[in-house]
């Protein structure tokens, strides 16, 4: 009894300890965590197509600003649009589809964490989150979206990993956990990187001419001047600057190799809206004023669109203004017009307004732009800190002025439209001129020479007999033809049938080309213009901003592109005396050491000349006493050289028979009198034997 009792006591302490050991072992385990179940999986898993997306949105945050930045590209109607930029076209078709495809089959990494205290370590705190107070630890936010409202895609996108290829902390707006992903992350705001920012799209090697305007005013006139022309015929020859001296002057190379760089890559940092009437623009490409026929006969509604277009303009640095000649409304560009004309005929005329300095905001958009007012205000404000503090909301500095954080940077407006001058495309085809036909010449139907031979291989034969005086007719034709044409080749007359023919062959292939350039020319001519309406249908809507700097590299005036003409290396030194002789040139070197050598190094060397035989048969140098000059000449085998102690005796034309020697030279021994009966033996004396001195 008492061992049954024992033993039931053991097993009930058994089963409390092994009850005991499970409720631990229960209260004890880790909540098993779900998200651990979500890793390796995709973030958008209903997100395959990018197609889908109608609208992307970016949101970057700017710590030192303490602001977001909101950009959206939408699609209306077919085309991708920027709203908050007066909704310019987005041209950025690529950066488009490398965007979507961002968020595409992105996968679930490790977490990184589970709470939301981590989410400002791991930069993933949403960037227009109006909840917290922080002001760092924000992250970029991308959202596509379909039909402009539904998000099928939505990111905050953290700091990057400082190991690991691609790496960022990452987390859905509407979950806690961070995961760490790769990504392949080209994510931004600026409005140069979402639509064609080379505005004018041309080629610097198809540039021809550059012509800097500017328009003077006198009262209500103005007057168009050119203040500068650059030309060239290719890419390939330098530039030229009418009007230049260029005796003192030259092109500014650097000057002008900037303009056309500039040119080549016009940068695009802003746009506006030209005014409209009736929701379209009242200035044309081509600048002039459209007014319905209407509207136009009507004085006072002409005013009052005048009025309208100068109070949107003026302000911007552009005035309207008659244009009496051609009885229509032009535009008046404050700071001149640049025209660049390309071969192809067509004419960039970019017209520059004020200048103005603004924040990035200010440049794309102007600032006044409803909807991107709207979007900041829903990216909040910064909030205001304690008194005195960092974070107090004061962004002034002690002289009033922003934070350099805000600083702002000088653009320049511009309006640009296209023109098409077929004079761009060289001088018109000149039609070639048939040549006459000969007298005496025949020819066929086709224009060509018909040679006797032809002629009468070619007539009928009637009988026999026929043939036979034919033939002997011919036999006597051909051969009076031989002896006319020997005749005629010894009295070298020229052969006007074989002459025509050439002409008429050269001009058959003259005509073929000529039909070719006008076809050409043609074709070019329409392919030009048709580039114009396109250009000027993409310039009609808008107005844009530039940098300053890019403006200060495009209006060069006159000054500018012109500098002193360097002297060459051979005028440079008022001390020519010192110049060194040819290394090698022995005669030379003996020339300078010589008494005199200082005024003949100044002159230039002439080319020696046989010397002309005299009157007696001899040279005079041959007779002429030998000379200190003349001696060491006879050591070298080096060319002649011209005789500086001596001119005379060098110049055959101041040594005339009729003339007696100079009384600084001493005379010449007398000679007899040539015999007559022995003129050739001196001929050939006088051409057989030039005149030469001692060792020449």
């Amino acid at each position: 009894m008492n061992n049954n009792s024992q033993t039931l006591k053991f097993v009930v302490a058994a089963a409390v300890m092994a009850g005991l050991a499970g409720l631990t072992s229960s209260l004890t385990r880790p909540t098993p965590i779900d998200d651990f179940a979500n890793v390796g999986k995709p973030f958008f898993a209903d997100f395959k197509d990018p197609n889908l997306a109608t609208a992307v949105r970016v949101v970057a945050y700017n710590e030192n600003t303490a602001s977001a930045r909101v950009f959206t590209v939408e699609k209306k109607e077919g085309t991708w649009r920027i709203p908050s930029h007066h909704n310019y076209p987005a041209d950025g078709e690529e950066r488009l589809a490398k965007t979507a495809r961002t968020l595409i089959g992105v996968k679930r990494g490790a977490i990184a964490s589970r709470v939301a205290a981590d989410h400002e370590r791991f930069g993933v705190i949403d960037p227009l989150g109006e909840g917290t107070d922080t002001l760092k630890g924000r992250g970029q936010r991308l959202t596509l979206m379909k039909d402009s409202e539904i998000a099928v895609a939505d990111l905050i996108i953290g700091k990057k990993l400082p190991e690991g290829d691609n790496q960022y902390y990452v987390r859905k707006p509407d979950e806690k956990e961070t995961y760490i992903t790769q990504l392949e992350v080209d994510i931004s705001t600026k409005f140069s990187d979402w639509v064609e920012a080379d505005l004018l799209k041309l080629d610097r090697d198809d540039l021809t001419k550059l012509e800097a305007r500017s328009t003077k005013v006198d009262g209500q006139s103005y007057t168009e001047v050119v203040d500068a022309k650059l030309s060239r015929a290719k890419s390939t020859d330098p530039w030229i600057l009418d009007g230049i001296s260029e005796e003192t002057e030259e092109v500014n190379k650097d000057g002008v190799t900037e303009m056309v760089n500039v040119l080549d890559n016009l940068k695009l940092s802003g746009v506006r809206r030209k005014p409209e009437l009736g929701g379209k623009p009242i200035l044309q490409g081509d600048l002039s004023i459209a007014l319905p026929p209407n509207a136009a006969r009507n004085p006072q509604i002409v005013n009052q669109v005048i009025e309208m277009v100068q109070g949107s303009l003026v302000t911007k640095g552009f005035e309207v203004y008659q244009n009496r000649e051609e009885n229509d409304f032009r535009l008046y560009a404050k700071a001149g017009e640049l025209v660049a004309s390309l071969k192809d005929g067509v004419r960039f005329h970019m017209s520059f307004g004020n200048e103005f300095e603004g924040t990035d905001d200010e440049i794309e958009i102007g600032g006044t732009n409803a909807e991107a007012d709207s979007e900041k205000s829903k990216a909040g404000k910064k909030p205001a800190g304690p008194a005195g503090s960092e974070e107090d909301g004061d962004d002034k500095k002690e002289d009033g002025s922003d934070d350099e954080n805000e600083k702002k940077t000088k653009s320049r407006y511009l309006i640009v439209r296209a023109s098409f001058n077929k004079d761009l495309l060289g001088a018109e085809p000149v039609a070639p001129i048939k040549p006459e036909v000969p007298e005496g010449v025949e020819v066929d139907d086709q224009g060509n020479v018909v040679k006797p031979a032809e002629k009468a291989a070619d007539a009928p034969a009637e009988d026999t007999e026929k043939q036979a005086d034919a033939a002997d007719k011919t036999d006597e034709a051909k051969a009076k033809t031989d002896d006319a044409a020997s005749e005629e080749k010894k009295e070298n007359k020229p052969d006007l049938g074989d002459i025509y023919q050439r002409a008429i062959e050269k001009f058959r292939a003259d005509q073929k080309k000529y039909e070719s350039d006008v076809k050409d020319r043609k074709t070019k001519a329409e392919e030009g213009q048709k580039k114009v309406d396109e250009l000027n249908d993409r310039f009609a809507d808008w107005y844009y901003v530039i940098t300053e700097e890019d403006f200060d590299k495009l209006r060069l005036n006159r000054d500018q592109l012109v500098k002193a003409k360097e002297k060459d290396e051979s005028e440079k030194g008022d001390d020519k005396t010192d110049a060194a002789a040819p290394v090698g040139d022995p005669a030379a070197a003996i020339l300078k050491s010589l008494p005199g050598a200082a005024k003949t190094a100044d002159a230039k060397p002439e080319v020696a000349k046989p010397a002309v035989p005299a009157t007696d048969g001899k040279s005079p140098a041959r007779n002429a006493p030998a000379t200190d000059a003349a001696k060491p000449a006879a050591t070298t085998p080096e060319p002649v050289k011209p005789d500086t102690a001596k001119p005379d005796a060098a110049k055959p034309a101041e040594a005339a028979p009729a003339k007696p020697k100079a009384p600084t030279e001493e005379p010449a021994p007398a000679k007899a009198a040539p015999a007559p009966e022995k003129p050739a033996e001196k001929a050939d004396a006088a051409t057989e034997k030039p005149a030469a001195t001692d060792g020449q």
